[in-house]
């Protein structure tokens, strides 16, 4: 089986949930805290970066304050537009081209059991599987190691990268190597894999997304590990996960300003590193129960929240990611999962993402259930369909077809018809097609798992060359022995 041609969303109706006052509200707010509030950096290269170019550092707290003109002196530096190189030229995504890439979700922990149907940890082999099916869906524009390779312990990230380099051929992006170290093997890693530094600076095979923590702090080992990918021009995007109610207000507009000064105070720090580096911003909102603490991940404001991130980082001047389906369901082919990941997608695939992550995982993006990434395909592909509205052209209303068949004829008999016919895209986990009895012989969730097991029994990606495969060998090696492990 070959590698289907990715199938972007390109969204012609256009969502903005925030209107020009209120994008200008959010942003003097972000403004207002990154001048006054400050936000936490514990990390001494950070602050020393900071330090060096007139930032507003307090040592002794770790909170650094960037007055507004810095912040957007700083930001001017940071391109709208760029690529995400995928091992094939083919597979190539132009951010800003107005088309908006899905991904797979991330770094879960738990998986069942491809064979057995038994829960367990995740393991490297996992990460290859999933890769090669990944590989194949053209819903799938870059890849997300679905699950950790627990057996590798804290070289699970790299062994992650093998994994996942040996078996797709799209760009891969990792949320896993953080730390400096481990960064600097990562990026050595894409070195290898592109082959030449004017392949890496053009079009690198690697992204990072690393995440800040609410309220209004970073991660010490995913700043530093930032840094190592900035001055590399490995492209690098944060997320901030402010929840309504603890770790932000309990207003949506809060939370957004929480996470907005959070990654804007990274992508700074970035350009400051490396002037010109490429950064992305994401920003998913959640929820607190009053009653029981629980995160909740399907709230109304989670959605619009999503969508109006994409807005305030374009407003920035940067590509956004947007976050989608991984919901905090166990079950594939349920009514909640199905309306849920409906708004999850579609409203980030309408807002204009640039690149968007999500699909395949359960449980809060903990558990992958393999055929749930079937699932998730066929929800995409109807997100596309939607997005690209109604053709009202010549060929779109085929008026000189109407008049050619006229009243009481019919339009099968059209060549229009026969060929946009063929042009219909058909669900076909929802309409399946009838064996030679005219019965349908399995329900849907074992419908969905028989395409995954003909997928990753037949689809070969190509591989690396054996010359890569044994360079990166060395560096799984070389990190072992160096780090200890």
């Amino acid at each position: 089986m070959q590698t289907r041609r990715i199938k972007a969303i390109q969204s012609k109706l256009g969502l903005e949930v925030l209107d020009r006052t209120q994008l200008d509200q959010i942003k003097a707010a972000t403004l207002h805290v990154l001048e006054h509030v400050g936000v936490r950096f514990p990390s001494e290269k950070a602050l020393d970066v900071f330090a060096e170019h007139g930032a507003l550092v307090d040592g002794d707290s770790q909170i650094v304050r960037l007055p507004a003109d810095f912040v957007l002196t700083a930001l001017s530096q940071a391109p709208r537009n760029y690529v995400l190189g995928g091992r094939e030229n083919n597979n190539d995504l132009v951010l800003g081209s107005g088309y908006s890439y899905f991904a797979t979700d991330g770094c879960g922990v738990e998986t069942i059991d491809f064979e057995t149907g038994d829960r367990r940890p995740s393991n490297k082999d996992d990460v290859a599987k999933m890769a090669r099916v990944s590989d194949y869906l053209s819903s799938i524009a870059f890849y997300w190691p679905m699950v950790s390779a627990q057996e590798y312990g804290r070289l699970a990230p790299l062994h992650e990268l093998d994994a996942s380099f040996n078996n797709i051929t799209k760009h891969v992006q990792t949320e896993t190597a953080m730390g400096g170290a481990l960064a600097a093997y990562a990026v050595e890693i894409a070195q290898v894999v592109a082959g030449s530094e004017e392949r890496l600076n053009q079009s690198p095979p690697l992204s990072s997304l690393i995440c800040t923590i609410a309220p209004l702090s970073q991660d010490k080992e995913g700043i530093e590990a930032a840094m190592v990918y900035a001055a590399a021009g490995i492209p690098v995007g944060f997320m901030g996960m402010p929840t309504m109610g603890s770790t932000a207000p309990a207003v949506a507009g809060g939370a957004l300003t929480i996470g907005n000064a959070e990654a804007v105070s990274a992508m700074v720090l970035m350009q400051l590193v490396n002037p010109g580096a490429p950064v992305f911003q994401s920003l998913l909102v959640s929820g607190m129960d009053p009653q029981s603490a629980e995160y909740l991940v399907t709230l109304p404001e989670k959605y619009l929240c999503n969508a109006a991130a994409v807005q305030m980082a374009h407003d920035w001047g940067v590509p956004a990611l947007g976050g989608t389906f991984g919901l905090s369901h166990t079950e594939p082919a349920t009514w909640q999962l199905g309306r849920d990941s409906v708004y999850t997608a579609l409203l980030c695939a309408l807002a204009g993402t640039d690149i968007t992550i999500g699909l395949g995982m359960l449980d809060a993006s903990t558990l992958l259930v393999p055929e749930q990434i079937i699932f998730d395909d066929e929800i995409y592909h109807n997100h596309r369909i939607l997005t690209q509205g109604l053709d009202t052209g010549p060929d779109g209303i085929a008026l000189e077809v109407i008049e050619n068949v006229g009243p009481g004829g019919h339009f099968l008999s059209q060549k229009h018809t026969r060929t946009h016919m063929r042009e219909i895209w058909i669900p076909d986990l929802t309409h399946p097609r009838m064996n030679q009895d005219g019965n349908q012989e399995l329900d849907i969730r074992q419908r969905a798992r028989a395409r995954f097991d003909d997928i990753l029994a037949n689809h070969e990606p190509q591989p690396l060359e054996e010359a890569v495969q044994t360079e990166i060998a060395l560096i799984l090696k070389k990190a072992a022995e160096q780090l200890g492990m």
